[in-house]
C-alpha cells in the first residue's frame, strides 16, 4: 500500500484545508527543536523509548490515513515520522 496511492485530496474541501493547515503549523512549531538538535547534536531530551514510540505512532497514522483516504493525516504522519527519524539519526550517529 504505497503512501500516495489513491489520494483523495481536494483543496476545495474545508476538511483537507484544516488538516493541511494543522500539519503546517505543527511542523513549523518543531523547527526550533530540529535546528537546535542539528546545531548542538544534543538529544538528551529524547529518550530512545520515546523516539521509537513516536516513530511507531506516526507509521500507524500514515496507515490509518491511507485506510480512510485522509491525505492530511498521511501527510502529518509522514512529516512527523521524518522529524523523529532525523532526531533518532542524530542520537545514534552524533552526526
Amino acid at each position: 500500500m504505497p503512501l500516495l496511492d489513491d489520494i483523495k485530496f481536494n483543496l476545495n474541501s474545508h476538511v483537507d484545508m484544516i488538516g493541511i493547515l494543522a500539519t503546517i503549523i505543527g511542523i513549523i512549531s518543531f523547527i526550533p527543536v530540529i535546528y537546535g538538535v542539528y546545531q548542538t547534536k544534543k538529544t538528551n531530551n529524547f529518550p530512545y523509548k520515546m523516539l521509537l514510540l513516536a516513530l511507531i505512532s506516526n507509521i500507524l497514522w500514515v496507515i490509518y490515513g491511507s485506510l480512510i483516504g485522509a491525505f492530511s493525516t498521511k501527510l502529518a504522519g509522514a512529516m512527523y515520522f521524518s522529524i523523529y527519524a532525523f532526531i533518532l539519526f542524530i542520537k545514534t550517529t552524533g552526526k
